[in-house]
C-alpha cells in the first residue's frame, strides 16, 4: 500500500504491506523520511516526533492508521513537539491589556512613534484577540499623559472585575509600548514618566489577591537608557535623544519580557511585536512553551535588518512552563 508523509513541507512516498498496517510500521517508515537537519533540530530543541492526519488529529493507534488508509490518498504529517519537563500551566482565558503611546508634545526630546499605533497595536491585537480569542483592551487615543494612564488602568480593573476575578481569567498580559528612559519608566505624552515597577505592583499578590495563582506576563518595548548598540546610530529610538555611544549589549544570553537590556535604547522598528505575532502565532500550535518561543523570537529578531538594536530579555519568577491555547468561544 502507498501513503504519503509530509515533513517540514516535504512530501515523501512510503510503502507499507497490508499485513503490516500498524502504527509501529508507520512510525518506522516516517523516521526514514527524516533528514539530518530534522534529527539535529530534535536534539538541539529537545523535540519529539508526533504523527497527525491532515486535520491535525493525532495518529497513535493501529485503528487510526487503518482509518486513514481508507482515503484515496492516505497522508500523514510529521510534527515535532517539545518534550515536556516539569510543571506546565495552560493559558486559555487571558486578559490582555495594552498601553501604546505614539504621540508626544515635545518632539525634539520625544519624537512621535508612528509604529506603536500602526504596527505594534495591530500585531498584538491579531495575535491575542484574533488568533487566541483572548479579551484584548487597549487605549484608543495616541496621546496619553500620566493621569490618562492611571485612569485607564483603574478603568480596566473595574470593568474587568479583577479584584474578584469574576470573569475567571487564568492570566494577565500587560503590554507597554512607547518611549522609556533610565530607571525603567514609561514616558507619557507630556514628558512625565511612570515607573514600570509601579504598574507591575498594582497587580501583585498583595494588591490583587484574586490573581495570586495566575501568571502575570509583561511585554515591554521601551528604551531603558541612552546607550545605543555599536554602529546602530541612525534609527528613531524609543527613548530620549541622548549622547551617541558605541556599546555592544552586555545582557545577551541571560515573566517580565523586555525588548532590550537595562541602560540601552531600542529602535522604533516594531520588530518585537512583529516577531512575537509570527512566532507565537505558529509555534503555540506545536505545544511550544512561552520560554521556548521567546528563544525563537530572539533568534528571529537578530536576523532582521536593525535587529542589533534589540536584546530580548526575560525575568521569570514562575515555577512552571507557560503554554497558550485559544479561548473556546461559547
Amino acid at each position: 500500500l502507498t501513503a504519503y508523509v509530509i515533513v517540514e513541507n516535504r512530501e515523501k512516498t512510503i510503502k507499507i504491506k497490508k499485513s503490516e498496517l500498524t502504527f509501529e510500521a508507520l512510525l518506522r517508515q516516517s523516521y526514514i523520511c527524516l533528514e539530518l537537519q530534522d534529527f539535529q533540530k530534535m536534539k538541539n530543541e529537545n523535540l519529539r516526533l508526533e504523527m497527525v492526519d491532515m486535520k491535525d488529529d493525532i495518529i497513535e493507534s493501529d485503528e487510526t492508521v487503518k482509518r486513514e488508509f481508507k482515503n484515496d490518498k492516505p497522508t500523514f504529517k510529521v510534527t515535532l513537539r517539545p518534550i515536556e519537563i516539569g510543571k506546565t500551566k495552560i493559558i486559555s482565558n487571558a486578559l490582555v491589556v495594552m498601553i501604546g503611546i505614539s504621540k508626544y508634545i515635545d518632539n525634539k526630546k520625544w519624537p512621535n512613534l508612528k509604529n506603536v499605533k500602526d504596527i505594534d497595536m495591530i500585531n498584538f491585537k491579531q495575535l491575542f484577540k484574533q488568533e487566541l480569542n483572548y479579551k484584548f483592551v487597549c487605549n484608543e487615543e495616541s496621546t496619553m499623559n500620566k493621569e490618562d494612564v492611571h485612569e485607564f488602568l483603574a478603568d480596566v480593573i473595574a470593568k474587568q472585575k479583577l479584584h474578584k476575578n469574576k470573569r475567571k481569567y487564568d492570566a494577565l498580559i500587560i503590554i507597554l509600548s512607547g518611549h522609556g528612559n533610565e530607571g525603567d519608566v514609561l514616558v507619557t505624552s507630556e514628558g512625565d514618566s511612570i515607573p514600570i515597577d509601579e504598574i507591575r505592583t498594582s497587580f501583585d499578590c498583595n494588591r490583587m489577591k484574586s490573581l495570586k495563582d495566575c501568571p502575570k506576563i509583561f511585554i515591554i518595548d521601551v528604551c531603558r537608557g541612552n546607550y545605543s548598540p555599536q554602529s546602530e546610530n541612525s534609527v528613531l529610538t524609543r527613548g530620549e535623544n541622548g549622547p551617541q555611544q558605541n556599546n555592544t549589549h552586555n545582557g545577551s544570553e541571560f515573566l517580565m519580557i523586555w525588548s532590550t537590556t537595562k541602560g540601552y535604547q531600542v529602535s522604533d522598528l516594531a520588530l518585537l511585536s512583529t516577531s512575537m505575532r509570527h512566532t507565537i502565532g505558529s509555534k503555540y500550535k506545536s505545544n511550544y512553551s512561552l520560554n521556548q518561543m521567546l528563544k525563537e523570537v530572539r533568534a528571529d529578531i537578530q536576523k532582521k535588518n536593525g535587529g542589533s538594536w534589540y536584546c530580548v530579555q526575560s525575568e521569570d519568577t514562575t515555577t512552571y512552563d507557560i503554554r497558550f491555547q485559544p479561548r473556546k468561544l461559547v
